[in-house]
């Protein structure tokens, strides 16, 4: 089998949709590379997985998810130098840990309590 870019469109809300979508999806053998574009909502991934199997596994996981497209990756132009003349950043400071943004409506457990204290439950 040969390698293929496939691009999904999967229902994302939050940062926790995110990290679902992209566990499942790295579960499955033979893929190469995943990208998260979240203004589109959509995931590229790179490798021989089978696309089948990776959308039925996202509904599986309550993430809904079309094919958009399927074709092969993309070359890289043999012409090209790698930038080798860039220096590495050594004045860049590490972000500090920011707090995970609340979580969607659809990943949250909610949970209902029907007990009434002044009602008899024996008949």
């Amino acid at each position: 089998m040969s390698a293929k870019k496939i691009v999904l469109k999967v229902s994302i809300m939050c940062k926790k949709c995110a990290v679902c979508v992209m566990r499942t999806i790295a579960k499955f053998d033979g893929i190469t590379s995943m990208a998260f574009d979240a203004e589109k909502s959509t995931v590229t991934i790179v490798g021989t997985a089978d696309v089948v199997r990776i959308v039925k596994a996202l509904r599986k996981a309550k993430k809904p998810a079309e094919i958009v497209t399927v074709e092969q990756p993309d070359k890289p132009d043999a012409g090209k130098k790698p930038d080798a003349e860039k220096k590495p950043d050594a004045e860049k400071k590490p972000e500090p840990c920011k707090d995970l943004p609340p979580h969607c409506k659809e990943c949250t457990y909610v949970v209902y309590d029907d007990y009434q204290p002044n009602q008899c439950i024996i008949n």
